[in-house]
Order: structure tokens, then sequence, then C-alpha cells
């Protein structure tokens, strides 16, 4: 099979950067049979070296939240021809139809106030629709969705409309 990761977060200190890290390097490790097609961003891409010969590296050098990635990353995953894509954040580009998962870290970001907010009004309440939309979306169209933690699970349950079996939850290594 042949499996994208968009690891384009690799490189970050902390949170995605980490769990991104983490995954790649726990599935070099376990996973012998399937080819692994990893894009990096250019940031990032010295920072990752494969230690399995069934991982390769791609540069995919689309900035997260960006018009890129909604509608340039696309093309290059259908150029890899993949079976699946596992997308390590909700950012999953729009444009792309084919079969993937998406791991989903929590839904802090429906929770955030004005008050917790610098942007003008009509900014904020325009960036809680793109983002309750993406979010939707990506839910919608995910074969199956990684929670990393029940309570996320039950977030999703709750703010949106998705079959809880399509939901796993699986915990962050802590090595």
């Amino acid at each position: 099979m042949r499996i994208g990761i968009d690891a384009r977060f690799l490189g970050m200190k902390g949170g995605l950067g980490r769990y991104t890290e983490k995954l790649i390097k726990h599935l070099e490790k376990i996973d012998l049979e399937n080819d692994y097609f990893v894009f990096v961003r250019k940031k990032g891409f010295d920072f990752y070296a494969p230690q399995n010969p069934r991982f390769h590296k791609v540069l995919a050098d689309y900035r997260w939240y960006s018009f890129k990635e909604q509608f340039f990353f696309p093309f290059k995953l259908y150029q890899s021809k993949l079976d699946l894509v596992h997308f390590l954040h909700f950012n999953a580009p729009a444009l792309y139809f084919k079969k993937f998962i998406v791991t989903i870290h929590d839904l802090t970001q429906r929770g955030i106030s004005k008050n917790a907010s610098t942007l003008p009004l009509p900014l904020f309440y325009l960036k809680k629709i793109v983002y309750f939309l993406v979010v939707r979306s990506v839910l919608k169209r995910a074969k199956k969705i990684i929670a990393v933690s029940n309570f996320t699970k039950k977030e999703i349950l709750k703010y949106y409309k998705i079959k809880a079996n399509k939901i796993a939850v699986i915990y962050e290594s802590r090595d």
C-alpha cells in the first residue's frame, strides 16, 4: 500500500511537530510492508532522514492554512498515486477527494471567544465560520478519525454528526 503522511509540521518544537516526529519514528520501526511518502516543508526537510527504506521524503513546501495548501498540495498528493493519506491535523485540503484519515487533537478553536482574540469582530467571526466548515468537511470526508483522547472523541460527537465507530482513540506516545 502507498501511504502518504502530511508531515509538514515536522521540525517544529512541541505539539504537532513532536506528534509528527514520534508517529513517523514508530511507524518506521513497525511497518516493513507498506511504502510511505512523507510530505515535508522546506524548513523541516533536513530535520528528517528516513531510517526505513520504505519511507520516502517528499518536498511539499505549502504553508498550513494557506491558499497553496488548499489548491496546490492536493496535486502533489495525486502525483504520488497514494492509496491513503494521513493528515495529522484538521487542515486536509478541500480539493483532496481520495481516501484519507485525520488526527484531531482538540476542538479548542470552537470555544475561543472574541475576548481572546485581537482580530476585528468581522474577521474573528469569519475565522470561526471557516474553522467550523473546514473541520466539519474534513470529519465528514475522512474514512477514519483518530482522536488523541476520549475527551476529544466526546467533543467531536457532541458538535458534529459523526458515527462513534468512525472515531478511534489512539493516545499519544510519551517517548
